[in-house]
């Protein structure tokens, strides 16, 4: 590749050009094949490209899954992304819920490889999860393996019987900048969602009470960024109450799930699997605003819901979809249940993204030159390897020596 495509619509790349050298330069460090494809399970952001850039360089070919949530609104971003000279698109016929088919992920992998080429799986949400087994049997000598992004993707695959190895970068303490960092993109944008839909803020107590399900990193960030909006009367709620003692001595009241749901009427969901379970739906009281912090296809198991009859799609546009309860009473899901920062740009402007990216690529890289770290079923990345992209990351941005 001879010139990066790093920016989209931004006049300028400068912050691009600074997280494209860093990830080039981690990149760098490792050899590739020639034969070796990578499919990667990727948001359609602006802050993606230079990541995409660099992956695009390592590999003979880059398969590109724009996650569903983006790929909708950004059809232009996806043409971007295939004028990379060895990325493509892979189209709408294969998204989350079609790749549960063990059957339509062996022929989108079919259609990118040759009978001798290797390939990595660098997944974000568990889309391969309900077909690993049946792609670590098919493609035993060329998969070389997986690496998940997220703690509800990683979820997705505790059960698997693997003979591959997985790594999985979701617990890394160097994600953790990049949880906080979307904590408060989550609530800038629900409140801008609330304001411009209804007409509420989210600091209006006369209107909104807000409640969190789920203490983890998210939802601490979106709680000390709901604090930061002068927001007190702040419930949080989570099904393992060891989460919750951090909670009292900094004035934020500790629920039940039940409880919670039944006072506050502005919900921050933040467990990335099953936030509020389905009977209690049937009692929910009515006009529920809720946010979720992955998709509600996590958050809520909203395709189940659906099928089950719990809840009935009623209307709504691209920042807000609304629902019905078997109750008539009224959910609002903003930015339609997906998370509430995706209808937005996200990720320029704050390198943590790259801290997490480099850590997804790295764990590529070394199932491909090292496999002998490795050994079947999942695993993390090795403490030496986070603190060195710590230090890498710090002396590029931040001049640390």
């Amino acid at each position: 590749m001879t010139q990066p495509i790093l920016t989209h619509t931004y006049y300028s790349d400068f912050f691009a050009t600074k997280g494209y050298a860093f990830l080039k330069h981690i990149a760098e460090q490792y050899p590739t094949p020639k034969k070796f494809t990578i499919f990667s399970v990727m948001h359609c952001y602006e802050g993606s490209l230079p990541y995409i850039n660099v992956l695009a360089e390592l590999a003979e070919n880059l398969v590109f899954i724009p996650k569903s949530a983006t790929a909708t609104g950004n059809q232009s971003f996806k043409t971007t992304i295939e004028a990379l000279p060895t990325c493509s698109v892979v189209s709408e016929a294969y998204n989350k819920q079609q790749l549960r088919d063990p059957l339509v992920a062996e022929a989108l992998i079919r259609e990118h490889i040759d009978a001798d080429s290797q390939f990595l799986l660098l997944d974000h949400g568990g889309y391969f999860s309900h077909a690993i087994e049946h792609l670590c049997d098919v493609f035993r000598e060329q998969l070389i393996g997986v690496t998940e992004l997220t703690a509800n993707g990683l979820y997705k695959y505790l059960n698997s019987n693997l003979n591959k190895p997985l790594v999985t970068v979701s617990h890394l303490s160097i994600k953790a900048p990049a949880d906080y960092e979307a904590s408060e993109c989550i609530v800038h944008y629900s409140d801008q969602i609330l304001r411009e839909e209804f007409g509420l803020k989210l600091n209006n107590d006369n209107f909104l009470k807000v409640g969190v399900i789920g203490a983890g990193n998210l939802g601490r960030g979106v709680i000390q960024y709901l604090k930061g909006k002068a927001i007190s009367n702040i419930l949080v709620a989570d099904i393992d109450p060891r989460k919750l003692t951090q909670f009292p001595r900094n004035g934020v009241q500790v629920s039940s799930i039940e409880r919670l749901v039944s006072e506050c009427n502005m919900i921050f969901c933040c467990t990335g699997n099953g936030a509020i379970p389905e009977a209690l739906l049937d009692s929910i009281p009515d006009n529920r605003f809720i946010a979720t912090v992955t998709s509600a296809d996590d958050e809520l198991k909203l395709p189940q819901l659906i099928t089950n009859g719990a809840l009935t799609e009623v209307g709504g546009n691209r920042l807000v979809r609304e629902y019905q309860t078997r109750n008539g009473r009224s959910l609002y899901l903003l930015a339609g249940g997906e998370s509430a920062n995706t209808p937005f740009k996200t990720g320029m402007g704050d390198p943590t993204l790259y801290l997490f990216e480099a850590a997804h690529m790295l764990a590529g890289l070394q199932l491909l030159n090292q496999p002998e770290r490795f050994k079947s079923g999942i695993q993390p990345l090795s403490d030496s390897d986070e603190r060195a992209i710590a230090k890498q990351w710090l002396q590029h941005f931040y001049s640390y020596c």
